[in-house]
C-alpha cells in the first residue's frame, strides 16, 4: 500500500480506514516514540497521572489503542502496579509495547468493532490519542464504558478540532443522562502537541475524565 503523503499530513487528516492505519502505524512504529519525543507529546503522561490520582486502588487499566506502549510506561513510572492490559491495530506497535515490559497481556484489534471483552471486566480504561480515527464517538464511548466496572474510570482524549465536529460535549451529556457514566471532568483545549506534528502548528487536545455507572 503506497504512503500518499507524509506522516504528518496524514496525521493532521486523520481517516477511518482501519487497513490504512494500521499501515501507516506498522511502517512509523521504529521512529514512533523519538518522534512523538520531539514533538513534546503530552497526552501519555497526563493521562496515566490521572488514573493513579482518580483510581488510585485500581487492579487493572485497559490501554485501548496502546501503540509503542507510551501509556503503559507513564503508568509504571508513576508507580501502577496492577495488571495493564493493551489493544492496538498496529502489530508493529504491538511487538514494540511487549518489548517495554509494561503490559500483562497484548492483542490485536480493530477499535471500530466491540472490544471483545467481558462487562466491567476491568477498572478503568483509558483511550490516548486514538479518538481521530473513530468517527463515531457514541459507539466507541459507549463500548469503553461497558467494559468498565461500575465505579471505574474512562478516560479520553479527543483532538480540539474534533471536540467540536464530532459533538463530544452532546455525547458527554447524552451518556450521562443514561446512566451510562458521570463526567469528573473536561479539560480543554490543552496542551497535547506544543509543536504539531514536527513542524505544523500547535495541536491541543480535551482530556474527558468519567466515573462508570
Amino acid at each position: 500500500m503506497p504512503d500518499p503523503v507524509p506522516i504528518a499530513d496524514w496525521l493532521q487528516r486523520g481517516t477511518s480506514d482501519a487497513r490504512e492505519v494500521a499501515h501507516r502505524y506498522d511502517e512509523w512504529a521504529q521512529s514512533y516514540d523519538q518522534d512523538l519525543a520531539s514533538w513534546s507529546y503530552q497526552a501519555p503522561t497526563a493521562v496515566a497521572q490521572i488514573v493513579v490520582t482518580r483510581q488510585p486502588d485500581a487492579a487493572s487499566v485497559l490501554d485501548v489503542g496502546c501503540g509503542t506502549g507510551l501509556v503503559g510506561r507513564a503508568l509504571r513510572a508513576r508507580g501502577f502496579a496492577g495488571r495493564i492490559l493493551g489493544l492496538d491495530l498496529s502489530r508493529a506497535s504491538l511487538e514494540l509495547a511487549r518489548r517495554c515490559g509494561a503490559y500483562d497481556s497484548l492483542a490485536p484489534a480493530d477499535l471500530q468493532q466491540p472490544l471483545g471483552l467481558e462487562n466491567g471486566g476491568v477498572d478503568a480504561v483509558v483511550c490516548v490519542g486514538v479518538m481521530t480515527y473513530l468517527p463515531d464517538v457514541e459507539a466507541v464511548w459507549r463500548e469503553l464504558a461497558r467494559v468498565v466496572r461500575p465505579g471505574g474510570l474512562v478516560v479520553v482524549t479527543q483532538r480540539e478540532d474534533l471536540w467540536h465536529t464530532r459533538a463530544c460535549r452532546a455525547v458527554v451529556d447524552r451518556l450521562q443522562s443514561e446512566g451510562v457514566w458521570t463526567p469528573l471532568e473536561i479539560a480543554g483545549p490543552a496542551p497535547y502537541l506544543p509543536k504539531g506534528y514536527g513542524g505544523t502548528p500547535e495541536v491541543g487536545c480535551y482530556y474527558l475524565t468519567a466515573l462508570v455507572g
